[in-house]
């Protein structure tokens, strides 16, 4: 909905965690900065817009591709069902295969991809297609990205033991009355959101909640103010936040 766009994170001005909204909202020469892209998952408000920025940046002869990185399932996801030249060209053969617009970096979870001065790792989650958070590390501290999940282990032990962890980013998607939905779609509500943060223990970072759908905002925000002795902040498009 307009101010309300789906799902794009931009770290530093050149890498992206999910690209759901990048074209509708970057000028030209901030999409020519974007360097890296690390998907989440594979559904369409998280992917949509790397099809439109291939387009974009497709005729500018850049230096080096647009890497995008991601678990081998998800990469097989964006080759076959969006750069399939069918839905849209395949940018990682075009213009050449040996000068592409795109290229597909595989990304294990569990091993660190490092890029300048940050350290990038997936950690599975819990959601209905194969999904991946991302813990962002550099000198200056850390800060984790979580993905569309349900209820999850792994990406709280992790977090639990970054250094000088200042935010974790999260979704909400439903109220407590759909937890039932909620639950059989990989997702969030309020008070499964308040019981997921327990296991943070002692860690106490800045949480920054989004992906609320838009018809349960209200019931959503009531909710999330229950949740008591967390610093809880909920994003709005174009929101900048330093670290």
């Amino acid at each position: 909905m307009p101010g309300c766009n789906t799902t794009s994170f931009l770290l530093n001005g050149n890498i992206l965690i999910d690209a759901g909204t990048i074209t509708t909202l970057l000028s030209v020469e901030e999409q020519c900065n974007i360097n890296y892209i690390f998907v989440t998952h594979s559904h369409l408000d998280h992917v949509r817009d790397i099809m439109f920025l291939a387009d974009n940046i497709g005729y500018l002869q850049r230096e080096r591709p647009l890497a995008i990185y991601g678990t081998p399932h998800i990469i097989d996801a964006l080759r076959t069902h969006l750069f399939n030249g069918i839905i849209w060209p395949d940018f990682s053969s075009l213009p050449s295969p040996e000068k592409p617009v795109l290229k597909f970096e595989t990304i294990i979870p569990g091993e660190k991809v490092r890029l300048g001065d940050l350290d990038v790792t997936a950690i599975m989650v819990h959601h209905v297609v194969e999904t991946v958070g991302y813990a962002i590390e550099s000198k200056e501290g850390s800060v984790v990205f979580i993905g569309d999940t349900g209820p999850t282990d792994e990406v709280w032990d992790i977090a639990g033991g970054l250094k000088d962890l200042k935010a974790v980013f999260i979704e909400t998607s439903l109220p407590d009355s759909l937890k039932d939905v909620a639950d059989i779609t990989g997702h969030l509500t309020p008070s499964t959101l308040e019981q997921e943060l327990k296991k943070l223990n002692t860690r106490n970072p800045d949480i920054y909640l989004y992906h609320m759908k838009l018809q349960h905002e209200k019931s959503i925000q009531r909710e999330i103010a229950l949740i008591k002795d967390r610093n809880i902040r909920i994003l709005h498009d174009g929101q900048i936040i330093r670290f």
